[in-house]
């Protein structure tokens, strides 16, 4: 009996983490990537040239949307909309632990294994796009 009370357990808390929803606003904290054996964060390297991208807000909607918000950033108007317009018509979607993001309505896409840890999303390429993690904005 004790062993199916465990069971019965560790499937609700796999379930869980599972289960977790990706939607609120985030902020990326980084996206590490590689190229011919030397990883680099291209994030680290755009705030250095925009510190106002620090401030960015990354929007995942229930809507299944994923908007990138610069409206309160302090990057300047030029820069914000050129972003805002990029994301415009990004759509999400999640299949298990797979998180894959689209503009063209999924006809092609990108596709992370997501996991979540306290207040962090992080999505792990899957075609070898790199890691990139946000942080939860309460």
């Amino acid at each position: 009996m004790l062993k199916i009370i465990l069971l019965f357990i560790a499937s609700l808390a796999a379930y869980g983490a599972y289960a977790q929803n990706p939607v609120g606003k985030w902020k990326k904290i980084s996206h590490v990537s590689s190229y011919n054996g030397q990883s680099f964060d291209s994030h680290l390297a755009l705030l250095q040239q925009r510190p106002c991208a620090a401030n960015i807000v990354w929007e995942i909607n229930a809507d299944n949307t994923f908007r990138l918000n610069a409206a309160n950033s302090g990057c300047d108007q030029r820069y914000k909309e050129i972003q805002e317009k990029l994301w415009s018509k990004t759509k999400w979607k999640m299949e298990g632990n797979l998180f894959t993001t689209s503009a063209t309505n999924f006809a092609v896409g990108q596709t992370y294994t997501i996991v979540f840890s306290g207040n962090k999303l992080v999505l792990t390429g899957t075609e070898g796009q790199g890691v990139i993690t946000y942080q939860r904005i309460p």
